[in-house]
């Protein structure tokens, strides 16, 4: 009975290993990181790419993401988003504003652009409170958001870049800060982003 309880315990240690690297979830509420020191909201505004991401159900069949950063008179953010679903080569754009908690803080609530109620967009895929990390600005951001649900929670990260590549010495530099953050640098996917401009410039 030993010998045959063997194969089922690797089973499950493969098993546990790879739903670590998709998702993180642990007990108790979310941990709490403050807003980035000397944050300048100015100057995340323009144009940004995913480059890394963990796993997110939402995001399964994007790829060729496309972030637009701008500031309107009151300092929220307006955020478009650019996609193109990779099965059906299809692009999709979504608006959205991210309020910051305070007067440049690199946390922020964002919800989608819609005519619902504000109690119910909140709730919309996408929706939620995100915290810029950290960001040099002119070549990476690390964006996480987490979120509680009863005794647990779970979190998502993206590693975003001014260019849709990030070349291997700052790849280490963002992996060395994720672990100083107490995140796993083995959670991340890399992000779909082969013939992008081709394909957004045909279908727009």
């Amino acid at each position: 009975m030993e010998g045959s309880r063997a194969p089922t315990r690797v089973y499950c240690v493969l098993f546990c290993t790879i739903i670590k690297a998709v998702i993180s979830t642990g007990l108790g509420k979310c941990p709490v990181y403050p807003p980035l020191p000397n944050y300048d909201i100015q100057r995340m505004t323009g144009t940004w790419y995913e480059v890394e991401r963990s796993f997110y159900l939402v995001e399964i069949t994007a790829s060729c993401t496309e972030v637009n950063v701008a500031l309107n008179e009151r300092g929220y953010l307006l955020i478009t988003t650019n996609t193109v679903n990779k099965w059906t080569d299809s692009p999709s754009t979504t608006h959205g504003i991210g309020i910051p908690s305070h007067n440049g803080s690199s946390i922020f609530r964002y919800k989608l652009n819609n005519r619902m109620p504000y109690i119910i967009g909140r709730m919309l895929p996408g929706a939620g409170v995100y915290n810029v990390l950290f960001t040099d600005y002119t070549q990476f951001a690390i964006v996480w958001s987490c979120t509680s649900v009863s005794i647990a929670h779970s979190d998502r990260i993206w590693v975003l870049g001014r260019r849709r590549e990030i070349e291997a010495p700052v790849r280490a530099q963002i992996y060395a800060i994720m672990e100083e953050l107490r995140l796993d640098p083995d959670r991340l996917i890399i992000s779909k982003n082969n013939n992008c401009t081709d394909v957004i410039d045909n279908k727009v």
